[in-house]
């Protein structure tokens, strides 16, 4: 009979296996952080994108052809996560990672942001879910493309505590591109796109799993595909985003080491 493990995870001490389930609902559901609901069933609702510093994006004004996020997908059934789970602030007692083989559809405005955000990154037009509220009808805020994505876990490496979550997680992800005036798919491409964090947080997961995702889509830019349909992107307003990026992070590297020899001085 397999020995119940008891480990620091989430908050409290916990079952194990309980905790392994816990997880792969987790994943499969994109549940809130552990430490802050340890179990939901498949189909519970997402959190809201995690909300993360970054630099101010500017917009293009070159004509473009639109697009827009319109479906995703969670896959769990087509490959087989792998990884490991650990708990506490140590990160101890590995457990291989187990999801449920589930193919249900995300609500997929819990992925609009960091989709946007990347795309208006590099120099695209984007139509957002959350524009045009009050548009009389769909058509006035309907994009020349619409975007499909199937996502699959492909490796979770995560740690969770008290303080939140932190690791890696890769992701397979399936675009498929719609365009609007023909009524057709014109095309499917396969990236893969990583995220990782090494300091524990309470939103944690969601930011890992957003930044997989939005790697991924960097994936899906940088081969050219969405170009062929939408046209060159904007490469000053890409250029100037970029340069923006690189100070900002710049600058928080320099305010991270200013702390650190502020703590050894202090020593």
């Amino acid at each position: 009979m397999e020995e119940a493990k008891t480990i620091f995870l989430g908050g409290g001490y916990m079952d194990h296996r309980r905790n392994l389930g816990a997880v792969a609902a987790l994943v499969v559901g994109l549940a809130t952080p552990l430490a802050a609901q340890p179990a939901l069933q498949v189909g519970s609702p997402p959190p809201p994108a995690a909300a993360i510093a970054k630099p101010p994006i500017t917009m293009t004004s070159k004509p473009m052809k639109t697009l827009q996020l319109s479906k995703v997908l969670l896959d769990t059934e087509t490959i087989t996560a792998k990884g490991k789970i650990k708990g506490g602030t140590w990160c101890v007692f590995p457990s291989p990672v187990k999801l449920e083989k589930v193919k249900k559809t995300e609500n997929y405005e819990r992925y609009d942001v960091p989709f946007s955000d990347k795309l208006k990154f590099r120099g695209y037009k984007v139509v957002t879910t959350s524009q045009d509220l009050f548009a009389k009808d769909n058509a006035e805020k309907a994009a020349d493309f619409l975007i499909g994505a199937t996502v699959r876990p492909d490796t979770i490496n995560m740690c969770s505590s008290v303080n939140g979550e932190k690791g890696e997680i890769i992701l397979q992800v399936e675009w498929q591109i719609y365009d609007r005036a023909a009524q057709k798919v014109v095309e499917t491409a396969t990236t893969s796109g990583r995220g990782e964090q090494l300091k524990f947080s309470t939103t944690g997961y969601v930011e890992i799993w957003n930044l997989a995702f939005a790697d991924s889509l960097d994936a899906l830019i940088k081969a050219g595909t969405l170009a062929k349909y939408t046209g060159d992107a904007d490469a000053d307003v890409a250029a100037a985003n970029q340069a923006a990026a690189d100070k900002a992070a710049a600058e928080a590297a320099a305010l991270a080491a200013a702390e650190e020899e502020r703590k050894k001085a202090r020593r």
